[in-house]
């Protein structure tokens, strides 16, 4: 799937940041141009360039505003096209100083305007627009767009720079330029199909092509993959650059990623293979895993750091391959879903305690992966959850922050006088972690002299985790034996655990799901989105998010220890 079309902008913060933070998906990044000339002082209150090579030293109340923008090349179609391009800037407050006071913020298209036509603010009198913007505090921004689109007749290929600056009575402000250019590169990638039997221990190659799909050709590309932790890069190619991200891909987690300048050339409606193969070792912990990659054209000016790469392999080249294909079967990004043939054997255990009516005592649940395989669910659903059985006779008097009563759907708040709640574990959760879950409990002058409540794993919806396929140990008891018992009698759950073989046997994923009907159906394992959940699966969704932030110390990570699961 492509990213979404862009919208257009408001000038609001919230849009701002958005449009930003797209960019990072899939555009040149933004960097200021050190060579650029320094504007009149008394228009932009700046110091000369070499002083701004380092924030300068000024007192608190004189704050530093730097702009960014989303792209620091943008390519003009010609014919002009109905979503014009943008120049979309942002700035924020700087949270080491105060509040940046009566800024107007500029940009300058005198450089462009002989074959730009721009829609600004006030029609851009002289060939400068301007957003009045006031105050910016030090946790504040600011933000705009300015649409362009070439002129009628202009010639492919003509160029200029557009400046963007501000003025501010007590701000220093430090610019930025954009390059504007009549006619557009437009990079794709080939999509590669969903792989779902991925043997732990092997290799995949990923046959990427690159194609352009627009009016200019692009003078070289910048490949950027970036790969869920269970899968390595097979070698390290001389022109990349290896080291971790932490964009929206890894929803919240630092990603292994390589970032590879490519110097071929990329003409107007080719399509170009990879010179040597780029392949991924599936690790023997994989399980749900996903390679996300992308293209860009390679910017103009590049942090030095980024000029050579630190693998130690060839040098990576695109190589002639035909003609561009339809623009319909290409995108500018894409996930490459991978899912191992593998398992992951989820141990559960409870403790058995005894204790005097009316005693309150302490009983923890654990969950340990025994392995092979880590699970880290970012392309599916069937997140880790314990349910917990209270014991007939006695009452929970304090639960986990991350457990709530279950009544089927995983919403509720938690109900000291419960009979079962559901504890969220989520992931990652790797080969050999352990997650302890204690509750307190009071026996009650009631309660039968042996009392139990199963503990078992399952999804926060209640499904099947199908990735375990040890059934053996997928549940435990809670078990009270109760001294001088009022009622004489066992109460609560009956039976030892699950029946099962041994260790887990590698197979394709699924995740099976509860249906609101009654009966059991079965989704594929890694489609990229969420599996169905029958009719409580968006509310626990939605609680497993909120249960993730008040985790506090309550999911308690230890060093297992072995607890019991006898039926006495």
């Amino acid at each position: 799937m492509s990213l979404p079309n862009r919208r257009r902008w408001s000038a609001t913060p919230a849009a701002v940041a958005v449009v930003l933070l797209g960019a990072v998906l899939v555009g040149t990044p933004a960097q200021a141009d050190p060579s650029r000339p320094s504007p009149p002082a008394a228009e932009a209150n700046q110091p000369p360039p070499a002083a701004q090579a380092n924030r300068p030293q000024v007192a608190q109340d004189r704050p530093v505003l730097k702009f960014t923008v989303a792209r620091n090349e943008v390519g003009l179609p010609q014919p002009a096209e109905s979503d014009p391009p943008q120049i979309s800037w942002g700035v924020p407050g700087d949270p080491d100083g105060g509040t940046a006071k009566d800024v107007v913020v500029k940009i300058d298209v005198s450089g462009i305007s002989a074959f730009t036509e721009v829609r600004g603010p006030s029609g851009c009198p002289d060939d400068v627009c301007a957003w009045p913007v006031t105050d910016i505090a030090p946790d504040g921004w600011a933000g705009g767009v300015l649409d362009m689109s070439a002129k009628p007749g202009a010639a492919l290929g003509t160029t200029g720079t557009a400046r963007v600056y501000a003025t501010s009575s007590n701000a220093t402000v430090i610019d930025t330029t954009v390059k504007v250019t009549v006619g557009a590169v437009a990079l794709v990638v080939s999509r590669l199909p969903q792989t779902d039997t991925a043997e732990p221990g092997s290799t995949l190659d990923a046959p990427i092509t690159v194609a352009n799909n627009g009016s200019l050709t692009a003078e070289g590309v910048e490949l950027r993959l970036d790969t869920s932790h269970e899968l390595g890069f097979a070698q390290r190619f001389s022109n990349c650059v290896y080291g971790t991200t932490d964009l929206p891909s890894g929803n919240g987690r630092t990603l292994p990623e390589a970032v590879c300048r490519i110097s071929t050339p990329v003409e107007p409606g080719k399509r170009y293979r990879l010179s040597t193969s780029v392949g991924f070792d599936v690790k023997k912990t994989a399980l749900f895993e996903f390679v996300d990659y992308r293209v860009t054209p390679l910017a103009a000016t590049v942090p030095t750091s980024a000029k050579s790469g630190n693998g130690s392999g060839p040098v990576l080249a695109l190589v002639p391959d035909g003609s561009a294909p339809p623009s319909g079967s290409l995108t500018d990004w894409w996930r490459w879903i991978v899912n191992a043939a593998n398992t992951a054997d989820l141990d559960v255990t409870g403790d058995t305690v005894t204790a005097d009516p009316g005693d309150t005592v302490t009983l923890a649940a654990e969950i340990r992966n025994d392995g092979p395989a880590s699970v880290d669910l970012i392309t599916t659903d069937g997140q880790i959850s314990l349910l917990v059985d209270i014991p007939k006779g006695t009452t929970a008097v304090k639960v986990p922050e991350r457990c709530r009563l279950w009544k089927g759907d995983g919403t509720s708040e938690p109900d000291p006088d419960a009979p079962a709640y559901i504890c969220w574990i989520g992931s990652p959760f790797p080969v050999g972690k352990v997650a302890t879950l204690p509750f307190a409990l009071k026996v009650g002058k009631d309660a039968p002299a042996t009392t139990r409540g199963v503990v078992r794993h399952m999804s926060e919806y209640g499904a099947e985790l199908t990735y375990d396929t040890n059934k053996a140990n997928n549940k435990a008891f809670f078990t009270v034996h109760v001294t001088d018992a009022a009622g004489g009698s066992t109460g609560g759950s009956t039976g030892g655990s699950a029946g099962g073989s041994g260790g887990n046997q590698p197979q394709p994923q699924t995740i099976t799901t509860a249906q609101s009907n009654g009966t059991v159906g079965t989704t594929g394992g890694g489609t990229g989105a969420l599996a169905q959940t029958g009719s409580g699966g968006t509310s626990a969704i939605a609680w497993a998010s909120a249960a993730a932030l008040a985790a506090g110390g309550a999911l308690l990570v230890t060093t297992r220890r072995r607890r019991a699961r006898s039926a006495a």
